[in-house]
């Protein structure tokens, strides 16, 4: 199904560190949500040639931005339901850990840089919101 989705995000006080991100499906919005905090790693480490990080650092990427916000287009309701930082939490981790590839098998890179996604998915399991 898909469910219109636009991405409010702030990353400081200043008005114009305003941006949002337009998506079909809420899929696509946590899938951008991943690549934005590899992009930034990447920026921080370009020397690196993978990247490595927790389900813990992306959450903390989330809730360093002054505003993070889901507007989610209710079909029902023919309106747009606003979704705060945590519900994009859940939806994140529900998100990745439905990507988990099966054993030995390795999902390809995006980007540039090649990120440690695997890793990330194994832990899912033991984060709870």
């Amino acid at each position: 199904m898909t469910v219109h989705t636009i991405l409010l995000v702030q990353n400081t006080q200043t008005p114009s560190s305003r941006t949002y991100y337009d998506f079909n499906t809420v899929a696509e919005a946590m899938d951008q949500i991943a690549t934005l905090y590899e992009q930034r790693l990447q920026k921080e480490n370009p020397r690196l040639a993978q990247l490595q990080y927790r389900a813990q650092d992306l959450l903390q990427f989330i809730d360093n931005h002054r505003e993070f916000v889901a507007l989610v287009f209710s079909p029902a309701q023919q309106n747009y339901a606003p979704h705060d930082k945590e519900w994009i939490k859940e939806k994140l981790l529900n998100h990745l850990g439905r990507q988990q590839p099966a054993p030995q098998q390795q999902q390809p890179s995006r980007g540039g840089a090649s990120s440690n996604r695997s890793n990330i998915q194994s832990r899912l399991g033991n984060q709870r919101f």
